[in-house]
């Protein structure tokens, strides 16, 4: 029993820092969402933002990209439609027929859910001068 004893006590305080280092390791690698990352397609509403008052859209609008997303199952499964979003800055649009490309930087997503695919990744607009 005295080996027990001895086996267990002795340098304690290096095993609790051993035990402490590895708590930290742990909690610093895992992520913050576990289980098993996957890939789900969503629809998604297309805003555009930040138009000069001066133009207008002439023609057709798409309303919905699809996104394909990743990340992890929970936090995919608790994904509300409010929650995605897709906004096209038009802030230095001038008039004239435009194609506007879509990617990541456009989707507003929560933590830790990434965009792997937008479609489509290009929007046609035709932008004219409002008339007064």
């Amino acid at each position: 029993m005295g080996w027990l004893r001895r086996l267990l006590l002795h340098n304690w305080w290096l095993k609790l820092l051993a035990l402490a280092l590895a708590y930290l390791l742990w909690s610093v690698v895992l992520p913050t969402e576990s289980g098993p990352r996957v890939q789900i397609g969503v629809s998604a509403p297309l805003a555009l933002v930040n138009l000069p008052g001066e133009l207008e859209v002439v023609g057709e609008i798409p309303s919905r990209v699809h996104l394909h997303l990743r990340g992890s199952e929970s936090q995919l499964r608790r994904l509300k439609p409010e929650d995605v979003g897709v906004k096209l800055d038009l802030r230095a649009a001038t008039p004239g027929n435009h194609r506007f490309p879509l990617g990541a930087e456009n989707v507003e997503l929560p933590a830790g859910v990434e965009v792997i695919r937008v479609v489509p990744d290009m929007v046609e607009l035709a932008l004219a001068r409002r008339v007064q």
